[in-house]
């Protein structure tokens, strides 16, 4: 006896259909599972096995640059511009040797402004005690006591310091582009004090 070919139709259907729920089920397990273990990895700790440690030169010398006669950041050997990517698969290595070019940068820019601009780094506020928050400003010679012009320059945000613009255009640029040593001179010669 011949079965009419809609009779078996349904029951496959249904088969079909509960296979893919269970395969789904099966997924949705599998995923689970996979974001469980996921979840118990420390991404960073995974990434810092392959990364060299985060010990970097503590002058310009000793990270193999200087800065030329023109103001610029050069390699000492090459003569080549800062290059971030000094290892292309570790960036945060790169990123960690780079806040640690910037911080010998803050304190190149610190004796420039001491030696070439004549600046004095004065402590505020100047009768703190001993557990007060303190911080400093760069002064020149008379600027407290000099009635008649007083420029103030306020560096930028985030981690530029005093005499800065911006860290990026001193290591990228020059120093006249990222410093407010131009700025200081300019007002000196026009007979400003600087604050």
């Amino acid at each position: 006896m011949r079965s009419h070919p809609g009779a078996t139709t349904p029951a496959l259907y249904i088969f079909w259909i509960t296979m893919a729920q269970v395969a789904g089920q099966e997924d949705r397990e599998k995923t689970t599972a996979l974001k469980d273990l996921l979840s118990r990895i420390d991404l960073d700790e995974l990434m810092k096995k392959d990364e060299p440690p985060f010990t970097f030169p503590k002058t310009l010398e000793e990270f193999g640059y200087a800065f030329n006669e023109y103001g610029q950041l050069r390699h000492v050997k090459s003569g080549e511009p800062f290059v971030f990517n000094a290892r292309e698969d570790l960036h945060r290595w790169n990123q960690k040797r780079y806040e640690a070019l910037g911080e010998i940068i803050t304190q190149y820019v610190y004796e420039l402004l001491e030696k070439k601009c004549n600046l004095t780094k004065a402590m505020l506020p100047v009768d703190a005690t001993e557990d007060e928050p303190t911080s400093f400003i760069y002064v020149s010679p008379d600027a407290l006591t000099n009635p008649s012009k007083l420029l103030v320059l306020i560096q930028g945000s985030g981690v530029v310091r005093a005499g800065q613009w911006a860290r990026r255009l001193i290591i990228n640029q020059d120093l006249d582009s990222g410093t407010q040593i131009p700025f200081i001179n300019r007002a000196m010669e026009g007979t400003f004090q600087v604050h």
